[in-house]
């Protein structure tokens, strides 16, 4: 009211002469906009139905009504021929005549066990012939899969129709493999060969499942009843549990999910590689070096964690290099192979291998194998012991000569014996080889033979260090007491 007011005092006290727009001119223009939009609207509707709606409800609407009528179908056949055996109808039965070789992937074709294609053919119940001739050896055969889990009847012949129908696996069904379509196959002469036949997965990772091959004739003959076939029962795989499995045994080159308990991305595989832990091989280098660190690694119990290293175990040790970690701003460095087992120390560019090595020194070297783990960069390789050793001599100790000095006078126990001594210096002995102290021979081979045995004690002291020192000592002695008496005192 007000506005129309304010419009006719516009009218009547202006004198320009002009007309201004009415109300009934705005709503008409707002009724011609709504009917604009709500047939705009109406367009948009039907053209997403007929693209998007239509196709999605027409594929749902036959997938039931295919379901439904097969059901139908099955219990059509389950009332009318309850009874196997008629007196009016000839007994045959489709038999697959190869076993299925399992375990099955999904993806991958079902072949038999001798890695050819499966067969089926249409015998005579009673005689077990294949029928190549008359009703059905030209027949159609549906393949269908059967759910084998909890299965008690593995033996039984008589399965019942209900029996079979209860154990399809429906399309519909994306918890178990399954078939992607409907497939078939042409009987010639009473045999058919199954050719890319292949188990289906949905998206979603699918469980382990125990299934069969389960045939039917899928027409109906005058007179004739075909009894169904099935496969015995084989494992099916979801086949990326194959890409993303374990290996059995390992190798060293394996990434770290490839052993039991630690899956792929997962939480313990990032927590392994977030420590570095990235092969196989570093595993077993870390449980060598600090299993309870790997361990706390893992975030695992003892049961799983003993399960994981037993696995881990079992791989083949074929790397036989000699790995060293010798920074240059280190005095000592380390030896180890391909897993982490101590082989010696590097000391002032000298090799020195693990059985030289004092207590403290292998426990120092031990803890320069964390110090590598860590430094993995540093680590230089070498193809074998001998190799290492050109690049850094080894550094004989005064124990390794005296060893090797043993060893070589040892074959002088034999030649200085009573017996060959009573030769050497018997009647036949000439004057002139006597020594001048009058001990000649005789004394020299008192002397060696005192040595041998100083040898055969201090092999008998085993690994005990100071010991062994002892007796290095006391030999040293006797050495220099032999040398005065050698010297210039015999005439060889």
């Amino acid at each position: 009211m007000q506005r129309n007011l304010q419009m006719e005092g516009g009218v009547n006290g202006g004198g320009g002469g002009s007309e201004q727009p009415t109300t009934s001119d705005d709503g008409q223009f707002l009724v011609d906009f709504r009917k604009m939009v709500k047939k705009e609207i109406e367009v948009m509707v039907i053209r997403t139905v007929h693209q998007v709606i239509g196709p999605i409800v027409e594929d749902l609407i036959r997938k039931v009504l295919k379901e439904e009528i097969q059901l139908a179908v099955e219990k059509a056949m389950l009332s009318t021929n309850g009874v196997r055996n008629s007196s009016n109808e000839t007994s045959l039965q489709l038999k697959i005549l190869d076993k299925v070789a399992g375990p099955v992937l999904t993806g991958k074709s079902i072949m038999g066990n001798e890695g050819t294609p499966i067969r089926v053919a249409l015998v005579d119940k009673t005689t077990g012939e294949v029928i190549k001739s008359g009703p059905g050896c030209s027949a159609k055969v549906e393949i269908l899969v059967l759910d084998s889990s909890g299965d008690n009847n593995e033996h039984r012949d008589n399965w019942s129709i209900e029996d079979f129908n209860n154990k399809i696996i429906r399309e519909g069904d994306k918890t178990k493999p399954h078939f992607a379509r409907s497939n078939y196959v042409y009987l010639e002469e009473g045999v058919a060969v199954l050719r890319d036949v292949k188990l289906g997965h949905d998206s979603s990772w699918m469980k382990s499942c125990e299934c069969r091959l389960g045939l039917r004739i899928a027409e109906s003959f005058r007179g004739v009843k075909v009894e169904e076939a099935r496969s015995s029962s084989f494992m099916v795989l979801d086949s990326r549990s194959k890409l993303y499995g374990n290996h059995y045994p390992p190798s060293l080159s394996d990434e770290v999910w490839r052993l039991e308990n630690i899956g792929k991305d997962g939480t313990r595989c990032n927590q392994l590689y977030n420590n570095k832990i990235l092969k196989v091989k570093d595993f077993l280098f870390l449980h060598s070096i600090n299993p309870q660190r790997l361990q706390e690694i893992l975030g695992v119990g003892d049961k799983t964690w003993k399960s994981t290293v037993d696995h881990a175990r079992t791989c083949i040790l074929d790397d036989g290099s000699i790995y060293v970690y010798y920074p240059s701003e280190f005095k000592t460095g380390v030896a180890f192979d391909a897993v982490g087992g101590l082989k010696g120390a590097i000391h002032d560019s000298h090799y020195v291998p693990i059985t030289d090595l004092s207590t403290d020194e292998k426990d120092c070297a031990r803890s320069l194998l964390l110090v590598a783990f860590e430094n993995g960069k540093d680590i230089i390789s070498f193809p074998d012991e001998t190799s290492l050793q050109h690049q850094y001599p080894s550094k004989y100790s005064d124990l390794d000569c005296l060893s090797d000095f043993f060893r070589g006078i040892e074959h002088f126990e034999t030649l200085f014996s009573p017996e060959s001594n009573n030769i050497l210096c018997g009647a036949h002995s000439e004057p002139h080889r006597q020594s001048k102290g009058g001990g000649g021979l005789d004394g020299v081979a008192a002397i060696v033979i005192r040595m041998v045995r100083a040898r055969k004690r201090f092999m008998a002291l085993g690994d005990d260090e100071n010991l062994r020192r002892e007796e290095l000592s006391s030999f040293g002695k006797r050495a220099i007491q032999f040398r005065k008496k050698c010297s210039g005192n015999l005439y060889i």
